[in-house]
């Protein structure tokens, strides 16, 4: 079994609003979801945010990473399309919930988690 959590994220409470990350996320499901002759590739867990009323925190983006590579999946595929921060200690992926850079989650989390 094939699995992807792909993620998209317009809204930040604050910081700058982005355009077309969740498009980005849609398109990437399009593509991931069937093979050429219809048949099922991968099983896509679409997490989007475009307004403060489906806002994405960095609680549920960690436990759903968690989700991710804690399944029983062959292949297990993080997608995220959003802000991004990179300081000297590391790089970090963006919650809509983020006022600051280092609140975001930790690549070096992600990759612990995988």
């Amino acid at each position: 079994m094939r699995i992807a959590l792909l993620v998209g994220i317009n809204h930040y409470s604050h910081i700058g609003s982005l355009h077309g990350c969740v498009n980005d996320a849609h398109n990437v499901r399009s593509i991931l979801e069937r093979h050429a002759d219809g048949s099922i590739n991968f099983d896509c867990d679409l997490m989007i945010s475009s307004s403060n009323v489906d806002s994405i925190s960095r609680a549920r983006l960690i436990d759903q990473t968690k989700k991710l590579f804690n399944s029983d999946a062959e292949i297990a595929l993080l997608y995220f399309s959003g802000h991004g921060y990179i300081s000297s200690t590391g790089g970090y992926i963006l919650a809509s919930d983020a006022s600051r850079g280092d609140e975001g989650v930790s690549l070096n989390d992600i990759l612990t988690f995988a």
